[in-house]
């Protein structure tokens, strides 16, 4: 009876472990978008942050990493920061909406570039929260605005 109690025990700890081994982000996204300028031939990548997680001061930066061969040929990169770094505010002001536009150099691929971000099963575009000590948040986003 003793041993069934100790191997009881024992599971349950692992579970505990396994759960308090959840993702700790800093939940500083608040969404994202990728519009699509068929025109032009540009994707603008959008993420709307916050940085009411952060302590004042503490320097962060947004990037949209790109997965998936067609993704990655077409924008001849898998990884495009945004241009400005931001640091959190004493006041908390509210949302900040970081936009970064690239140009396609596959033109051709642009359908099946829109079905890809689109798919739920695929993790085509993500959006990034970093800083020196690495990355705070992330999130997949699946929206596309095309123009």
């Amino acid at each position: 009876m003793k041993k069934k109690i100790v191997v009881l025990a024992v599971g349950m700890m692992l579970l505990l472990l396994i759960a308090g081994c959840n993702r700790n982000a800093a939940e500083m996204i608040k969404g994202g978008s990728v519009q699509v300028n068929e025109e032009t031939g540009e994707l603008t990548f959008t993420a709307i942050v916050t940085d009411k997680e952060l302590e004042q001061g503490t320097p962060f930066q947004t990037r949209f990493f790109f997965e998936g061969n067609t993704l990655k040929e077409a924008l001849g990169t898998d990884l495009v920061y945004t241009d400005k770094e931001l640091k959190s505010r004493k006041k908390k002001e509210g949302d900040v909406t970081q936009e970064v536009t690239v140009p396609l150099k596959n033109k051709e691929t642009l359908k099946q570039i829109i079905k890809d971000i689109r798919d739920k099963d695929k993790e085509s575009v993500t959006i990034e929260i970093v800083n020196e000590k690495g990355r705070i948040d992330d999130r997949t986003i699946h929206e596309v605005k095309v123009h």
